[in-house]
């Protein structure tokens, strides 16, 4: 896994978490689906989670599988790996260039997870996912992949123009950004896994309010570095949208991709 050019932030992960559970267990039928199928099997299982950060995709699945796990933490950053909610866990400073080796060497069920990454990777790197849990016959649990749309209530003449601005910085260098799911999706299929997928959108309003002025902010930055000449209407439409969020009058859907990717047989 490319190192992030910009890492992500401890509080950011924070802010976002209330959110993403929402959001997951909308689609909890694929967790649920696996988990069935493993514990029925009686063996031993690793799970191995990519871009782990502070812990929370393994707190929101941990409960939620049937059987006990051992935990393979994997990410770049080692101080988000020395949160408090790692501890117990086995972690490893790297990423996908490290999958290969760890998932080789772990005997009984596997499952390769993440959770709000795949956007991030790049088309290698999302080929090399999809090639490991192939060569390796694995499954992959990915959760909370952005797929690019974002609808805001009430609209906004420029809602267009920034949101493409937007998913245009998010698929630069090499990254597909919201069509990661959808590129991991296909290659998989084509290497005989099977793909399954639901949505998990987030649905936020005015009770959600630090998140949405954190998303709506760095949204608008991004856009705007992407495409400096949106800079004044960007602003305006800032302005206009956290005037609204402030006077409980906004809503806005995330969209966001899981996927299950399951072996043949």
């Amino acid at each position: 896994m490319t190192r992030p050019e910009r890492p992500v932030a401890a509080d950011w992960l924070a802010l976002r978490r209330a959110a993403d559970t929402t959001a997951r267990d909308r689609a909890a039928r694929l967790v649920t689906e696996w988990s069935s199928s493993v514990a029925a099997s009686g063996e031993p299982v690793t799970v191995f989670d990519v871009g782990a950060g502070t812990g929370a995709n393994r707190a929101y699945l941990a409960p939620r599988l049937s059987f006990p796990a051992r935990w393979v933490l994997l990410d770049h950053d080692a101080e988000l790996l020395a949160a408090p909610g790692n501890r117990g866990a086995r972690c490893v400073v790297g990423g996908i260039g490290e999958l290969d080796r760890l998932v080789a060497a772990a005997s009984g069920a596997r499952l390769v997870t993440c959770s709000a990454l795949l956007d991030l990777l790049t088309t290698a790197e999302l080929d090399e996912l999809a090639g490991a849990l192939a060569r390796h016959r694995v499954a992959g649990l990915f959760s909370l992949s952005v797929d690019g749309s974002l609808r805001i209530d009430p609209q906004h003449p420029d809602d267009d123009a920034i949101a493409a601005a937007f998913n245009a910085h998010q698929a630069r260098d090499g990254r597909p950004g919201p069509r990661a799911a959808a590129h991991l999706a296909a290659g998989c299929a084509s290497l005989g896994l099977t793909v399954r997928r639901a949505d998990s959108p987030w649905l936020l309003d005015a009770g959600s309010a630090p998140l949405v002025r954190r998303l709506l902010t760095e949204r608008v930055g991004a856009a705007v570095e992407w495409r400096p000449q949106l800079g004044p209407a960007a602003e305006d439409w800032l302005t206009t949208r956290l005037t609204s969020l402030d006077d409980a009058a906004l809503a806005v859907r995330v969209g966001h991709v899981e996927l299950l990717v399951t072996p043949p047989g």
